[in-house]
């Protein structure tokens, strides 16, 4: 036993100079609803036999979904003169046993799902280097106040579900805060650089600018994202061979602002995007038009659907007010009309509504319930509608 007690008394410093920390979120929920991410099977036509669309007709079901569980590693080391040497290692978990697309956080069996870096901060601010999150990602969406999975009860129709994001092979500068202000650019490199079917090479870089404000509990923010060549390879035969010349160029951005402080959470947002094929999120809300379909007499190729501009447009506004443990949130989200190659997509726009209250157990556990329902404009899509009962755990 004086041996253990020695060796670890020995092994003190070491820990010390090496200061690694173990951080990680762990949360899950019972849900139930219908809802497009859930997957459920809609059913197939009394008639023909054939299977129904997946928005059409949607099935209701209950689920245990990971909701957002993490682990991660970080350090640092005091290089001198204001200089530090920063990393980290950051992993999604799946603790309801299910990976992919059939878990209701979307992490796959890899490592360093999240946030992985090594770099150096100083004075000058911070520079990073690995797998990074846009600015969106790391420091807007306040007004997606909420916990939530594969369901609709957060503020799920909006962007922020599918394009904020992390970016792989990327670098990252955040300047030091200056009287409230700060500034971010990222830029994520295509490796790949793959020959187009115009038979020139794609650069399908990726950059990202942010800027922020925030003073007394009032806050702005806004970022923007360019896709370079985002027409090539936004759509798949299934047999690997991709389209599009990789000659058109993508973009989102959003503007937030409010106040969060004393209780209090008002925040808004605005965004718009324009994104190509199947790299928009909108896509599939649009018929799912597919390679062989016959549009307006003619026979829809790769290529074609491949180049199809899609332009949304997004707001949001979210309350919330915390009364001791108790803190009560609504949110109103809506998409208006997709537009497709510059014509305005009738009966497409979008209209959620979620509402649920959470309850802090302690600093760092919180059980919360929440309701949101997402009304489809178009009538052959089904409305889609999500309650959920969940705990979070931080440590």
């Amino acid at each position: 036993m004086k041996k253990l007690i020695a060796l670890a008394v020995a092994a003190l410093p070491l820990a010390a100079m090496a200061d690694v920390t173990l951080y990680g979120n762990i949360e899950a929920s019972v849900e139930g609803g219908k809802s497009n991410g859930y997957g459920f099977s809609s059913g197939r036509d009394n008639v023909t036999g054939e299977q129904l669309h997946s928005t059409k007709n949607l099935k209701s079901g209950v689920r245990i979904d990971d909701t957002g569980s993490y682990i991660g590693f970080k350090g640092n080391e005091d290089l001198g003169n204001g200089l530090k040497a920063i990393w980290q290692v950051e992993q999604g978990l799946n603790i309801d046993g299910t990976t992919g697309s059939g878990s209701g956080n979307g992490y796959n069996n890899t490592w360093a799902t999240r946030d992985s870096f090594v770099g150096l901060t100083g004075d000058f601010g911070t520079v990073r280097l690995g797998r990074l999150s846009t600015y969106l990602n790391s420091d807007m969406e306040k007004y997606d106040a909420w916990i939530y999975g594969a369901g609709v009860n957060g503020a799920t129709i909006t962007s922020a579900n599918t394009l904020d994001g992390r970016i792989n092979n990327a670098i990252r500068y955040d300047s030091p805060n200056i009287a409230g202000f700060k500034f971010t650019a990222l830029y994520g490199a295509d490796e790949q650089r793959e020959y187009a079917s115009n038979n020139t090479r794609t650069n399908k870089n990726i950059w990202n600018l942010g800027l922020g404000y925030e003073n007394s509990g009032y806050f702005v923010d806004a970022s923007y994202v360019g896709y370079m060549d985002q027409n090539y390879g936004s759509v798949d035969d299934g047999t690997s061979n991709k389209y599009g010349k990789g000659d058109k160029n993508g973009n989102y951005w959003r503007i937030e602002g409010g106040y969060n402080a004393n209780n209090l959470l008002v925040a808004a947002a605005y965004g718009q995007s324009k994104l190509y094929g199947a790299n928009s999120p909108v896509f599939g809300q649009v018929g799912g038009v597919a390679i062989g379909d016959v549009v307006d007499g003619h026979t829809m190729t790769g290529a074609d659907i491949a180049n199809i501009e899609f332009k949304t447009q997004e707001a949001a506004l979210t309350l919330g007010y915390t009364i001791g443990a108790f803190t009560p949130k609504f949110t109103y989200a809506r998409v208006w009309d997709i537009k497709a190659n510059g014509n305005k997509i009738e009966d497409n726009a979008l209209n959620q509504y979620v509402v649920g209250v959470d309850y802090a157990l302690s600093k760092r556990t919180t059980t919360y319930a929440s309701y949101g329902y997402v009304d489809h404009k178009a009538n052959e899509v089904s409305s889609e509608q999500t309650f959920a009962v969940g705990v979070q755990h931080k440590f």
